[in-house]
């Protein structure tokens, strides 16, 4: 692996260097599926397999190549040189054209007599040069396959990360994950997957299964998996189950790992009619009361409400905390006009609130609130004015009182004299 990296930097460093030294080096050197040279039963496009026989490994690669010219050196890597099959020697082979444009490279290897089967990822290197003598190399993928050794104790791995998965309830979805073949000498033929949710929640909008064919050590592959969220489904992590079956080293192979993904619901807080007043007299307050409804199947945290007009007042709020589903809550502001503070102003109100997943939603409304002046009364100019200003109802009341008493004294004073005739008139 280390000689693997070395020759990836080199690379980059000398492409750095000599601009267009490596150009189009990376398919300078292909290998002819179709081709069957001497000792090859088929072609690689047929299968075609190395021949393991008396503790040797026997392996002819047909390279093609349009710009090589002469002999061509190819090298065998191991990627895990402490778990390699093959016994320390050169894995080194130099080969001339067969045929144009056609080299036969023949690798004659000594493998251990213990070795253990399994799937052995290597890297052939090519290397050559142009007509105009510039240098030509290419890394080639392969997998050497042990099958005539002692059983392997490995057990198989596979690791997988999510990428990009969008579950909804009530959507159709992707299951969007990266999956690896973690084990070192264990790879897996005619592989194919299954995925299954426990809870029902979630299932599969086209496909049970999906076939990944062969998937050999250290390899990963991207997997999109359409399915389908019911609407009854509930909004938490849902822990799902991949089944893997297929052959690996020759037998059948059945694996099972689980992975938990997130259901998600889209937060619908909603508001109902704002009730505050117009208007107010500096110096006093008004309420101003929002319903807040969570039309959604989570919970939303932490609901809160803003209320901000500028050049009247600060920002004041108000924590609502957390709505259920279903549930209406009031939301309460008390605006306190400040005395010095006359006129129109406009401002916002800002709602706010989250949900379990930390998914936030916010929304804003205009407001607008017109604070009018006080108004000033005199109490002592009051009482001197309604003092000087008598009214005409009141005078002629008055008159008409005097009136009556001067008449009731003078029919008192006439009363009187009769009755003094009449005692004088009995005497």
């Amino acid at each position: 692996m280390k000689k693997i990296l070395i020759v990836l930097l080199a690379a980059v460093f000398l492409t750095a260097l000599i601009p267009g030294a490596w150009a189009d080096n990376t398919d300078a050197f292909t290998i002819d599926e179709r081709a069957v040279l001497g000792d090859m039963s088929r072609s690689y496009l047929q299968g075609y397999e190395p021949v393991v026989s008396w503790d040797r490994l026997t392996m002819v690669i047909p390279i093609r190549s349009e710009k090589a010219v002469g002999s061509i050196q190819a090298e065998l890597i191991v990627a895990n040189e402490d778990i390699s099959p093959f016994k320390p020697q050169s894995m080194s082979a130099r080969t001339q054209r067969v045929e144009d444009g056609l080299w036969a490279v023949r690798f004659n290897l000594s493998l251990f007599s213990d070795r253990t089967n399994g799937d052995y990822p290597c890297t052939v290197r090519i290397s050559g040069a142009d007509a105009d003598g510039k240098e030509l190399m290419t890394a080639l993928p392969m997998v050497v396959h042990i099958r005539d050794g002692q059983p392997n104790t490995e057990p198989a791995q596979i690791s997988i990360s999510e990428d990009a998965s969008s579950l909804n309830v009530g959507e159709d979805g992707v299951i969007a994950v990266k999956l690896w073949n973690a084990s070192r000498s264990v790879g897996f033929e005619n592989l194919s997957l299954a995925l299954h949710d426990p809870s029902g929640d979630i299932l599969p909008k086209e496909l049970d299964t999906v076939v990944l064919g062969d998937w050999m050590p250290g390899e990963s592959l991207a997997l999109s998996f359409p399915v389908t969220v019911l609407s009854s489904a509930k909004v938490t992590p849902h822990s799902l189950r991949f089944d893997f079956s297929g052959q690996s080293l020759g037998q059948e192979a059945k694996l099972s790992v689980s992975y938990t993904v997130p259901v998600k619901q889209e937060i619908r807080l909603e508001q109902g009619g704002l009730r505050m007043a117009q208007s107010v007299v500096a110096g006093d307050s008004i309420t101003a009361t929002l319903p807040l409804m969570n039309m959604g199947k989570a919970d939303i945290l932490n609901a809160m409400v803003t209320i901000s007009l500028p050049g009247m007042s600060l920002r004041q709020s108000v924590l609502v905390g957390t709505i259920q589903p279903g549930e209406t809550r009031q939301a309460q502001l008390t605006i306190t006009a400040p005395k010095g503070a006359i006129g129109s102003f406009d401002g916002t109100l800002t709602v706010s609130g989250e949900d379990n997943d930390g998914n936030s939603v916010s929304f804003d409304l205009p407001v607008g609130l017109n604070v009018e002046e006080a108004v000033k009364t005199d109490t002592l100019t009051s009482q001197g004015t309604a003092k000087q200003k008598t009214p005409v109802s009141v005078i002629v009341l008055s008159i008409a009182c005097a009136v009556l008493v001067a008449a009731l004294i003078a029919q008192s004073i006439l009363l009187r004299g009769k009755l003094h005739k009449l005692e004088e008139e009995r005497l």
